[in-house]
């Protein structure tokens, strides 16, 4: 099965992260965002401290926290 066709809590679970994110809305500047993947929204943080995002910011997942995940520029 693709992993495009696979649950998005299956994804997040096996540490595979299809594709790409959009960011959406800024919860506190330069620390967490709110971030639109595969139709899905998340709270998200930078996984690198000192990069800031603003909206409509391309990012890619590359690991999660609990329900936050953590992101780089895509």
């Amino acid at each position: 099965m693709s992993v495009l066709n696979q649950p998005m809590s299956t994804v997040l679970d096996s540490k595979l992260y299809p594709g790409k994110g959009v960011i959406h809305s800024v919860v506190k500047p330069g620390m967490e965002w709110v971030v639109r993947v595969n139709g899905v929204y998340w709270t998200a943080r930078a996984a690198l401290a000192d990069h800031s995002f603003n909206p409509g910011d391309t990012i890619r997942p590359i690991d999660r926290q609990g329900n936050t995940l953590l992101i780089e520029p895509a």
